[in-house]
């Protein structure tokens, strides 16, 4: 009798463990990092560095990786998504994480002028039910001056700017309802805002990009909504070389006196 109580005493911590076990992977699965590395140059002269991806509550990807044009960075989300019905609710939360790096050669100088972010994708609301079923989604921006004109600062933490949009069955029943939301960081506004000195501004920004989708449903509804595009421009400040700018000034003088001459 105590051996077969021993056994399966032994078999339940076996089956705890495992449980335990799966339970542990399935966190650090949530909370695991995908690391995209870097891209770039692309014109005039942007560098991203460090690229990854990570999230709190789901398995990664859900961006997906990105590709560099001029200037920016572009996602294809394929699986970030929150679904509900039937009462449940659903959060998913995504987080990109990067640093842009304006090139100094010399004198030639491109700063970070402004981030702006573009995403968008689609949403259903179907079902008995009220306002209460909601399809949700939500992005900020947070960032950080480490650079300037070439010189490396104390970090300049940056006021964040956030956006969100917001359906309910009430209001905006239907099935693949298009969604989009977009926001901006003005750097250099607010490092002049700061009084922070500069020529053409911050050339290396650290970057973290949160995004959320919430799906709220009710007994007799559904909730979906889904991120199918999301896109990150830079808009820079580009001084050339001293010759350069030079040339550019007495060019100007030129066409102004021929103006007055023909005057």
């Amino acid at each position: 009798m105590l051996w077969q109580r021993l056994r399966v005493l032994t078999s339940l911590s076996s089956a705890l463990i495992v449980l335990l076990a799966l339970g542990s992977q399935s966190r650090l699965c949530s909370a695991a990092t995908i690391a995209y590395g870097d891209l770039g140059p692309v014109a005039p002269g942007v560098m991203f560095t460090d690229i990854s991806e990570s999230s709190g509550t789901d398995a990664v990807p859900l961006h997906g990786p990105p590709d560099a044009f001029a200037v920016g960075l572009d996602f294809d989300p394929s699986s970030f998504s929150a679904a509900a019905n039937g009462g449940n609710e659903d959060i998913t939360e995504g987080q990109v994480n990067f640093t842009i790096m304006g090139t100094v050669d010399g004198p030639n100088i491109v700063g970070i002028g402004t981030i702006n972010l573009f995403e968008s994708g689609d949403y259903s609301l179907v079902g008995g039910g009220t306002a209460a079923t909601q399809a949700l989604a939500g992005a900020i921006i947070h960032a950080a001056v480490t650079q300037i004109d070439g010189v490396n600062v104390a970090p300049i933490d940056l006021t964040p700017v956030n956006a969100s949009v917001g359906f309910n069955l009430a209001a905006n029943s239907g099935t693949v309802q298009p969604w989009s939301l977009g926001l901006s960081l003005n750097v250099g506004g607010q490092l002049a805002a700061r009084g922070v000195p500069f020529l053409a501004g911050a050339t290396k920004v650290e970057v973290v990009i949160d995004n959320q989708l919430i799906a709220l449903s009710q007994p007799d509804s559904l909730a979906f909504i889904a991120k199918k595009e999301f896109r990150i421009d830079v808009d820079e400040e580009f001084i050339p070389e001293p010759s350069t700018a030079l040339l550019g000034g007495l060019a100007l003088c030129g066409i102004g006196l021929a103006m007055r001459r023909r005057g």
